[in-house]
């Protein structure tokens, strides 16, 4: 196991009990019958006899403002009992009355056997519902593995009548206009909060506009479905740039988001005695000074400024340099059949940059590869990470409650089979890649979901750049110590090697939301916000969709999935604040 990344979860040997006829087992019922003792003991707040309901090491609890207003992952049973027994949510009637894939149900994982049953409940201010997962453990005995709680209404949370709320009335203030921004004010709108995004952009998701032309999603249409409105069925199975912009101003307009374009807000400061924001917001030459309670950055987790390594002999170098980030069309380039292209880096923009030079007959393009990565193909993709989004009967909503019902600790350890599972329906692709030249992950115990979860790099879904690498229509150039400097021709790497070159693009990646922050935020609310990104030691993100150390300033952001997960949890943590149901309690 690497130290760059945290610990994985011990897995419990998950067997049914010799005594256990799995064609007699009625799942319903001992559902039914744990949920009842364990509400029971719940109820007389004995920490104990709490416990006793868990497996002692292996069980984790997951919840997501069911039972504190923050998102929280607790493990073993000692700890998850201290965490249900100090809570004064009031928890109570969970019934296992979710209907088809949530039904308990004799589940396999593997060579692991388990129930498996989602659930309904209800607290003192809401209703939500969670997953539960059940190891047999004895006779007539079972114990929870893993549990999840997720608060998704408040009640008597009917949404007020909306007026366009004056500025002097605004409760929220959303600043960033890409699907986050848009899923979040979607909630906070069904919820009756005042809110108005701004961006600095004349049109919705300008992340997405400002773009190379051919830049795509690696995920299917099933998994990116927009909260309150789905794409039409007879949309691309993977869309591209001009699809997704199409469809935010359509999702936009459709739901009657507020956004106020060409917009910028800066000097972002809190007053700790009103518990206001104080923000200014520049517009068309004027500044307009509001004072929201709230304010969230929903920017995105990666800044516009480029990361762009400075190299010795830059200046010596007779032709052209640029980062990924200005590359639009192969296309817009002239005389490109005698071009020799070179591509600093090998990640997602390297291969996308690269296929689109080959479509458009570049004479040459090559990548200079240093750190190994993972290349998954999108049939693996499909078949072992977002196929639960594509199974008959189980809607998206149903989909996403079970997606997020395994801890992080606990679906990084799953991974690790996950991993070997794409490496071998990937073989042949993948063989093809080391014999061209490029270095993958594949033999070294590496975890996939590691990269995607935490990292945030060193992968790449295939959308076309693989074969073309077998080909040889793309070439790569390995060396670990990368390009040590330019001459008049071209780069040379840290072995040696030359490459001459006529265009050399940095695929070196942008800055994270940090560089946003700087930008927008008073340097003091800026330090104690910190590093969002981050871990706790639950394995749960630091700062994003839930408290952060700063009262009303908040993270929204992910990918599609993410979004749309995440966005209902905090657009509640903010409803409940408005309405006196809660303080703003920091993480400790």
């Amino acid at each position: 196991m690497s130290e760059e990344f945290p610990p994985y979860a011990a897995l419990p040997a998950l067997t049914l009990h010799p005594s256990v006829n799995p064609e007699q087992l009625d799942a319903a019922k001992v559902v039914a019958d744990w949920l009842s003792s364990f509400t029971e003991s719940l109820s007389k707040g004995q920490a104990e006899e709490i416990s006793d309901h868990f497996l002692e090491k292996e069980s984790w609890w997951r919840d997501f403002i069911s039972f504190s207003w923050d998102i929280a992952c607790h493990n073993g049973a000692k700890t998850i009992s201290k965490y249900l027994s100090t809570s004064k949510s009031g928890f109570r009637h969970p019934k296992a009355d979710q209907p088809g894939a949530m039904m308990p149900q004799l589940a396999n994982l593997g060579p692991m056997q388990f129930i498996q049953s989602g659930f309904s409940f209800e607290t003192d201010i809401g209703v939500g519902r969670g997953v539960l997962r059940l190891a047999s453990i004895g006779p007539d005995q079972w114990k929870a593995w893993t549990i999840f709680t997720t608060l998704e209404h408040l009640k008597e949370q009917e949404a007020e009548t909306q007026s366009h709320a004056s500025l002097d009335s605004l409760q929220v203030l959303i600043v960033g206009a890409g699907h986050s921004g848009l899923y979040l004010a979607a909630h906070l709108q069904e919820l009756g909060l005042k809110y108005l995004i701004v961006d600095k952009a004349s049109q919705v998701g300008d992340a997405w506009r400002t773009r190379y032309d051919t830049i795509k999603l690696h995920t299917p249409t099933e998994t990116g479905h927009y909260p309150f409105l789905k794409y039409p069925s007879d949309s691309p199975r993977y869309l591209d740039k001009e699809d997704i912009l199409k469809w935010m101003e359509h999702y936009q307009q459709t739901l009657g988001l507020k956004v106020r374009y060409d917009t910028l807000a800066k000097n972002i400061e809190y007053n700790e005695f009103t518990q206001q924001w104080s923000v200014e917001l520049q517009s068309n030459g004027s500044v307009e000074k509001i004072n929201p309670k709230h304010v969230v950055l929903a920017t995105g987790p990666f800044s516009d400024v480029p990361i762009r390594p400075e190299f010795p002999g830059e200046d010596l170098f007779k032709g052209q340099i640029y980062h990924t980030l200005a590359h639009k069309s192969a296309a817009s380039i002239t005389d490109l059949q005698n071009k020799v292209v070179t591509i600093i880096g090998a990640g997602t923009s390297a291969h996308d940059v690269a296929q689109d030079f080959v479509n458009h007959g570049v004479g040459t393009v090559t990548m200079v590869q240093r750190a190994s990565l993972f290349v998954t193909s999108l049939d693996s993709m499909e078949k072992f990470q977002t196929s639960l989004w594509n199974t008959p009967g189980v809607s998206t909503e149903d989909a996403d409650l079970l997606g997020n019902s395994f801890p992080t600790a606990v679906i990084r350890t799953l991974g690790m089979g996950m991993t070997q599972m794409i490496t071998a329906n990937d073989k042949d692709m993948l063989d093809g890649l080391k014999k061209a030249g490029l270095a993958v992950k594949r033999d070294g115990g590496e975890n996939l979901l590691d990269f995607l979860l935490i990292k945030g790099g060193h992968f790449y879904f295939d959308q076309g750049a693989s074969q073309m690498i077998i080909d040889g229509q793309i070439k790569v150039q390995r060396c670990k110590q990368g390009v040590q400097e330019f001459d008049a021709e071209g780069i040379i790497l840290g072995d040696g090697t030359k490459i001459k070159s006529d265009i050399v693009i940095l695929a070196t990646g942008v800055y994270g939301c940090e560089k946003m922050i700087e930008q927008i935020m008073a340097k003091e609310v800026m330090d104690k916000v910190g590093d969002v990104a981050t871990l706790d030691d639950s394995q749960e993100r630091k700062g994003v969709w839930r408290p952060t150390d700063v009262p009303g300033f908040w993270f929204m952001t992910g990918n599609f999935v993410w979004s749309r997960q995440f966005a209902p949890v905090l657009a509640l943590q903010i409803a409940a604040v408005e309405r006196g149901l809660r303080g703003y309690e920091s993480p400790k």
